[in-house]
């Protein structure tokens, strides 16, 4: 396969990453069932959704950020880019989130939450998961418990384009390997240290640089001339990765967060399975095995998964205080999800119409992107979730055999 056709334009494969992964953490979030098992299963591996979010932003924010280093427009199209895509429906989610405490629609009031936890300004300056990592627990709201993963990477998202822009590709790529290997690291360390502190292992970015590093390491080899992979070996690993990190977790007691699997060496297994995930798709790109995940329901679900993410805890809140305020929480659980999942589905779609697109369209014009070939811009990832996964990248030599 050439690697030009292999890599450059829109890869309608990668999308499927986040419409799958977001499938998954919707089970995972509201599905609380047990009488259909699979499904509970099913759910419980949405974390492993969690690290291939990781590994495609490390990918498509590499690529973009590679691809445009020598410009000098290089720090302001990029963070304009960002923060029109990545600040505003964020800050509506924590305004309406702070309403809802106040107004004491949800299962906490606002004086209880900082009591409990501390104030919701961490999350207004992305150090959430620091304050979670210190209180030992996530935030008692479940709107601002899902906020974790966007502090992971907001953090990667300031810091990463400083080493992009002044650190030669080799040396970056030796960087990003010692950040693969300090991770699992840094993950025994605090259980060793705070063994009690269950989750500290999943919100602290130190410990989660595996998916980010290594989907920036992929973007970086890409562009780095020639690479044979054997389709059939790639495959192999693949699968092989996916099964164990899987039954793994399976295998694991429920809640995941405190299984000794998952906080020492599940993170790094499935991090790894997502990377090879990555490749797999790119390399296999437009064949009959994909044929499925090009599909258009699959990149509307991707489009709109940032949305979901944000919105499906807010939309649940609601939701239960007004169709199911006096019933146990697990009735009418097939229906509730159903009813949930759509709502939020529904939530997203408008916001995505109604607010993302148009801010969307206002970056291309604010900050457009011009490469070298006359490539004219770039869409990338949002953290965790985007529109479209697309990588303009120059041609790469040789062929992905």
């Amino acid at each position: 396969m050439s690697a030009n056709r292999g890599f450059r334009g829109h890869i309608a494969e990668l999308d499927s990453i986040r419409a799958f992964g977001i499938g998954l953490v919707l089970l995972n979030h509201l599905w609380w069932c047990h009488f259909l098992h699979i499904l509970y299963e099913l759910g419980r591996l949405g974390w492993i959704a969690m690290d291939a979010f990781f590994v495609l932003s490390g990918f498509l924010i590499t690529g973009i950020l590679v691809d445009s280093r020598s410009r000098p427009d290089y720090f302001r199209n990029y963070y304009i880019r960002r923060s029109l895509r990545i600040l505003p429906l964020y800050y509506c989610v924590l305004v309406a989130g702070i309403l809802i405490l106040k107004s004491g629609i949800g299962q906490i009031d606002y004086a209880s939450f900082v009591r409990q936890w501390g104030s919701p300004g961490w999350f207004f300056v992305y150090l959430g998961n620091f304050r979670t990592t210190y209180m030992g627990h996530t935030a008692p709201a479940s709107y601002f418990a899902v906020l974790w993963s966007l502090q992971i990477e907001e953090q990667f998202y300031l810091l990463f384009p400083l080493l992009v822009r002044f650190v030669r590709l080799d040396h970056l790529s030796r960087l990003l390997w010692c950040l693969v290997i300090i991770s699992p690291l840094c993950r025994l360390f605090f259980f060793l240290w705070m063994p009690d502190n269950l989750v500290v292992q999943m919100a602290l970015l130190p410990c989660r640089m595996e998916g980010l590093a290594l989907g920036a390491l992929i973007a970086i080899r890409f562009r780095s001339g020639p690479w044979k992979i054997s389709k059939p070996r790639l495959t192999c690993l693949t699968l092989g990765l996916l099964f164990v990190t899987c039954l793994g977790s399976i295998m694991s007691k429920p809640p995941l967060s405190e299984s000794t699997f998952v906080r020492l060496i599940g993170y790094s297994l499935s991090s790894f399975a997502c990377a090879s995930l990555v490749v797999w798709l790119i390399v296999f790109r437009g064949s009959r095995y994909t044929r499925l995940l090009r599909t258009r329901a699959v990149g509307y679900f991707a489009t709109i998964s940032y949305g979901i993410y944000l919105l499906q805890a807010l939309v649940a809140t609601v939701t239960l205080r007004w169709m199911w305020p006096d019933v146990e929480a697990r009735t009418f659980c097939s229906l509730r999800f159903v009813v949930l999942s759509g709502l939020s589905i529904l939530a997203a779609s408008i916001s995505w119409y109604g607010f993302e697109r148009p801010l969307a369209r206002l970056k291309d014009r604010l900050a457009p992107i011009r490469l070298p070939g006359g490539n004219t811009q770039i869409e990338v990832s949002t953290p965790i979730f985007s529109a479209r996964s697309i990588v303009n990248a120059e041609p790469v030599s040789g062929k992905v055999h």
